[in-house]
C-alpha cells in the first residue's frame, strides 16, 4: 500500500478551474480548499470596464490577497482608496470593510488568494441566484458565509 503523501503538482492553465461568475464578475475558482488540503483558495476575477464590484462588505472568516495582473483596480479598504496597477498586491485582512471596482476603460484581471478556503462555496451559491442584483437574496447568502454589508 502506497502511504507516501500526494504532491498535487500540476500547472494551472488559463481556463482551468470552475467559472463561478456572479454579480456581473467573471469569477474563476482556480484552486479550492479541496485542492490545497484546506490551506487556501485561488481565484481569478475578471472585472469589465466601468463595473463596480460587490458593495462595501466585511469577511469575518477570510483574509484576501489581491494581485492585479491586467489593467487597474480601485480598492477601498477601511475607508482608504488604493489603485492597483499590473503587478501590485494588497492584503485585505478579515474584519476590515472593503470594496473594489473598475472605473477604468479596460478589463481588469485580479488573482486572489483567500485563506482559509471556502469562498468558492459562497460564489457558487451567488451564481445560482436568479438574474439581477436582488440584494436581499445576496445578503442572505453572505450571512451564511460570514460576510456582511457595510454602508
Amino acid at each position: 500500500m502506497d502511504t507516501a503523501p500526494k504532491t498535487g503538482h500540476h500547472v494551472i492553465h488559463p481556463g482551468d478551474g470552475t467559472n463561478l461568475g456572479a454579480i456581473g464578475l467573471g469569477i474563476h475558482a482556480r484552486l479550492t480548499g479541496a485542492d490545497t488540503n484546506g490551506a487556501y483558495s485561488l481565484f481569478e476575477y475578471v472585472v469589465p470596464p466601468g463595473l463596480g464590484g460587490p458593495p462595501t462588505h466585511v469577511h469575518s472568516r477570510e483574509d484576501e490577497l489581491f494581485t492585479c495582473v491586467q489593467g487597474q483596480v480601485e480598492v477601498e479598504l477601511d475607508g482608504e482608496r488604493h489603485v492597483l496597477g499590473q503587478g501590485d498586491s494588497l492584503l485585505m485582512p478579515r474584519g476590515v470593510p472593503h470594496v473594489f471596482r473598475n472605473p477604468f476603460d479596460e478589463e481588469t484581471r485580479i488573482v486572489a488568494v483567500v485563506s482559509p478556503p471556502g469562498l468558492e462555496n459562497y460564489y457558487k451559491e451567488l451564481s445560482e441566484l436568479p438574474p439581477g442584483r436582488d440584494m436581499k437574496l445576496v445578503a442572505q447568502v453572505m450571512t451564511r458565509y460570514g460576510l456582511s454589508l457595510r454602508k
